[in-house]
């Protein structure tokens, strides 16, 4: 079974991605669960959420506590959050992380002995459409340095999702993340 910890903050759709997530494993075939860790929170507050995959059907209903994957949609949460915390030894890591930040992540990620991925997600989202809304970027991002889903589910999920021209755009900032992650 894997199991993915995703970190980011209220507003960021960190929910929604992780649904997505989950429904794009089960149109790969396979079982998925997803759930949210937060509270009221307030916009803004750092919060979590989980997905399991699997091949077989998921009778474990509990937290996520030994993600094999941890995804960090803001980089400033690596100062303020454990984020590798329970992340098993041979797992990985894929952070939106500017230039600066890579470094930091590679360090985040040598001191946990996981591997680590970065991408600029942030840019990448500014150029395509205008705002730092960077959960479809990565949607992809995790997809290609995971291989648990393959982009084109993800794609159809959020075209389900997403209707019409945002559905599209959504689609290209998928791929986008998939194509740009890279192993730091």
């Amino acid at each position: 079974m894997e199991e993915i910890r995703f970190h980011g903050r209220a507003g960021q759709g960190i929910l929604t991605a992780s649904r997505l997530f989950a429904q794009a494993a089960i149109i790969d075939g396979k079982y998925a669960q997803a759930f949210p860790d937060f509270g009221p929170e307030r916009l803004g507050a750092p919060v979590s959420a989980f997905v399991r995959i699997d091949g077989e059907p998921i009778e474990i209903r509990s937290q996520v506590y030994t993600p094999n994957a941890v995804a960090v949609f803001e980089e400033s949460l690596l100062e303020t959050v454990p984020i590798t915390r329970g992340l098993v030894s041979k797992g990985f890591l894929v952070v939106n992380a500017g230039e600066k930040g890579s470094a930091e992540v590679k360090k985040v990620g040598d001191q946990a002995k996981v591997t680590s991925y970065a991408i600029n997600a942030s840019k990448i989202a500014v150029e395509m459409i205008g705002t730092p809304t960077v959960s479809t970027i990565m949607l992809g991002a995790l997809a290609g340095a995971s291989g648990y889903v393959t982009v084109d589910s993800l794609e159809s999920v959020v075209k389900e999702r997403f209707h019409g021209a945002m559905g599209d755009t959504n689609a290209k900032m998928i791929r986008s993340g998939f194509k740009e992650v890279h192993k730091i």
